[in-house]
């Protein structure tokens, strides 16, 4: 009969192997280092962070949308295809400043949720819910195609005055090579 001690070691490494697969099922992409707060060290300023965003023009309908922080000087990108991510260092959707949805538009061999982005019209609708159930409405003012390096800052500058939504393609971390190399921004304000 094994002794109890020898157990120990392999369970803890089947636990510390299935946490780590839960935390890529999950779009997180950074799983040892701590979650970044918001820059304010509470919730954004309009209140709860968003939880899902519908592109109906799109047929994109994504019911959960994780918080991305910066590791090691880089902002996190969402972990799996579909999986779309906020920058949780500034605004949530509707309150004053560019709240930023970014998400994959190709993730290896398969198609990210942000795929047909470049094809969004000016006047297209977006919704964003939050976690208190509330809803944002937004119409796409313009698209943009930057080059793959660009950085964020450029893509999520603000243009004006009040709420506004940016919806960026990621910087390009987990996407395949030679998929275009550009990168694309939504611009969008209140509806």
């Amino acid at each position: 009969m094994q002794r109890p001690e020898r157990l120990v070691r392999p369970a803890a490494v089947v636990l510390a192997v299935v946490a780590g697969l839960g935390c890529v099922l999950l779009g997180v992409t950074s799983v040892l280092a701590p979650p970044a707060a918001p820059a304010s060290g509470a919730p954004s300023a309009a209140g709860a962070p968003p939880v899902a965003v519908l592109i109906p023009s799109l047929g994109l309908t994504a019911n959960h949308v994780v918080a991305l922080g910066q590791v090691g000087g880089r902002r996190e990108q969402p972990g799996t295809a579909m999986g779309v991510g906020w920058f949780a260092d500034g605004p949530a959707p509707g309150a004053p400043g560019v709240a930023v949805l970014s998400a994959h538009a190709s993730f290896g061999y398969s198609a990210g949720a942000f795929a047909r982005l470049g094809k969004l019209a000016p006047g297209a609708p977006i919704t964003v819910r939050d976690a208190r159930g509330r809803e944002s409405r937004f119409t796409v003012r313009r698209t943009a195609v930057f080059p793959a390096g660009e950085p964020d800052s450029t893509l999520v500058a603000p243009e004006g005055a009040g709420p506004e939504l940016r919806l960026v393609t990621s910087d390009g971390t987990y996407d395949s090579a030679g998929v275009g190399g550009m990168r694309v921004a939504v611009y969008a304000t209140p509806a």
